[in-house]
């Protein structure tokens, strides 16, 4: 958690509390639940999922920060005294893997020292035993900070590039600005004491500051003080546990969630997989008719489909993605760019069909001639539905690898 990049994470106290709590976050410790699918946006305002990714195992112990000082945050994933840190949000091997303290040690993550890489802190009791590299061997430097059973928070409080402790005791946050013991430079009252606790930097001012996650909505707060949010996002599911951190680069922390789904829920454009999976269909059948061979699904392409939907349903409006952005989506799969159609529909009673949107495309010639040209060998679509409307976009892909 390095400035602008701290992350929101669950509170690690001792194994006792940690055992009998609900999936809570708090920046600075374990990501609490369970679940290896991680849903992350990169904005407090569509709400839409900008990655999704698998990582890890369903029972990891779990960790966000800035592991090689790129700006961007990235998962690491704990087992016993084993830590295994990626440095990319995606799947697969971990860029690094060191062991670490004790198999049953509490440990903390953050920028200690200013250098833009996020390392571990192992607490026993009120002892904090800091390390400034991600490398196992002895402390860097050891200090005594508030009582064996507050709840601790990590945070760059005075934007000064290097993050420093807090404890939490109910409603009330005791700041300190420096790794050292003594009475806390900032005490606020903030947001209820059975609160899920938040911390990151949600406006970009190089200041962390609090939030809490409530049901499936984030609320962040962009002063230290009580009073209420600045600004506030539903996401993910009320069962997903939450997490944050800056995602993309930009300097300000956004949320993500922890799930075993493998599709984000938007709370008012709900995604439509069995629409779409139809529309494959039906495109497919069109194919045969013209003697063309059929089009295979590009799932990881859908992502890119569902943004551009939902974007179009957010705004009211029907109109395409740029062209290097339809470009850069088909590179990022593996693919070339075949082409773009999109519409909007109503729905048919209370459900939307997707033959109304068939209808539409094949009655277009510059669509229909899309639909049935066969160097397009692959497609995704993604469709929401947005009160009475359903927005629909697919994606044409060729040449992929």
């Amino acid at each position: 958690m390095t400035t602008r990049r701290c992350a929101l994470l669950a509170a690690g106290i001792t194994a006792a509390l940690l055992a009998a709590a609900a999936p809570a976050a708090a920046s600075g410790g374990e990501v609490g639940g369970s679940g290896q699918v991680f849903h992350l946006t990169d904005s407090w305002e569509s709400g839409v999922a900008h990655a999704s990714f698998p990582y890890g195992r369903a029972g990891d112990r779990l960790y966000v920060g800035d592991w090689d000082g790129d700006g961007t945050d990235t998962l690491a994933v704990r087992r016993e005294s084993t830590y295994h840190f990626k440095n990319d949000l995606a799947g697969g091997v971990a860029d690094r893997v060191i062991v670490y303290g004790r198999p049953g040690d509490t440990v903390y993550m953050g920028d200690w020292n200013g250098d833009g890489v996020d390392t571990p802190v192992v607490r026993r009791g009120a002892t904090f035993h800091f390390k400034d590299n991600l490398a196992g061997g002895p402390a860097d430097r050891v200090i005594t900070y508030g009582r064996p059973g507050d709840v601790v928070i990590v945070g760059d409080w005075d934007g000064d590039g290097k993050d420093t402790l807090g404890v939490r005791r109910g409603s009330t946050y005791h700041l300190k600005n420096s790794i050292s013991g003594g009475v806390a430079d900032q005490v606020v009252t903030y947001g209820r004491a059975g609160d899920d606790v938040l911390v990151g930097d949600w406006d970009g001012d190089g200041r962390d500051t609090l939030g809490v996650h409530r049901g499936n909505v984030f609320y962040a707060k962009n002063t230290i003080a009580g009073g209420a949010a600045d600004v506030e996002l539903p996401f993910g599911r009320d069962t997903e546990t939450a997490l944050a951190g800056d995602w993309d680069g930009d300097g300000v922390d956004t949320p993500g969630v922890r799930s075993s789904h493998a599709e984000p829920v938007d709370p008012s454009v709900a995604a439509a997989a069995a629409y779409d999976a139809r529309m494959i269909e039906l495109i497919n059948e069109e194919r045969r008719a013209a003697g063309v061979p059929p089009v295979t699904a590009r799932p990881a392409l859908r992502p890119a489909a569902l943004r551009h939907s939902t974007w179009m349903a957010k705004e009211g409006v029907i109109q395409h993605a740029p062209r290097e952005t339809i470009a850069a989506d088909a590179r990022a799969v593996g693919c070339t760019m075949g082409g773009e159609h999109i519409v909007r529909t109503w729905q048919r009673d209370t459900r939307p069909d997707p033959q109304d949107a068939m209808d539409w495309y094949m009655g277009s010639e510059v669509h229909r001639s899309g639909i049935l040209n066969p160097n397009n060998t692959h497609v995704a679509v993604g469709t929401v539905k947005y009160g009475d409307r359903a927005y629909n976009t697919q994606r044409f892909v060729r040449g992929c690898s």
